[in-house]
C-alpha cells in the first residue's frame, strides 16, 4: 500500500460546541490506530497507508459526532504520492 500523509483539522461550528475533552480523545484514537502522527498548532498530521487514513479519518468523525458535537468542519489535506510518502520527506 501506498503511504500518504494527511493533515486533520476539526473546527466546531456552533458556540455551545467546544473542543473540550474531544481533541484528547481524538489524540488517544489516532495513536490507538498505530500510525506515526505529530501534533501541530493548527492541525494534526497522520502517516499511514492510503486506506488506514481514510478509515481512520472516518473513525474520527464518528467519534466527534458520538462525543456530542453536532456541527462541525473537517479541514483534510492528503499528500499523495504514487511511491510513498513519509514525514522525512517533508523536512
Amino acid at each position: 500500500m501506498t503511504t500518504v500523509l494527511a493533515g486533520i483539522q476539526l473546527l466546531p461550528n456552533q458556540k455551545e460546541d467546544h473542543t473540550g475533552g474531544t481533541i484528547k480523545q481524538v489524540l488517544e484514537m489516532i495513536e490507538s490506530a498505530g500510525v506515526r502522527y505529530e501534533v501541530g498548532a493548527l492541525e494534526t498530521v497522520v502517516e499511514g497507508d492510503y486506506e488506514t487514513i481514510l478509515s481512520l479519518i472516518k473513525d474520527i468523525h464518528e467519534k466527534v459526532v458520538d462525543l456530542g458535537v453536532n456541527e462541525y468542519s473537517t479541514n483534510i489535506k492528503i499528500h499523495y504520492r504514487s511511491e510513498g510518502v513519509s514525514f522525512e520527506d517533508k523536512f
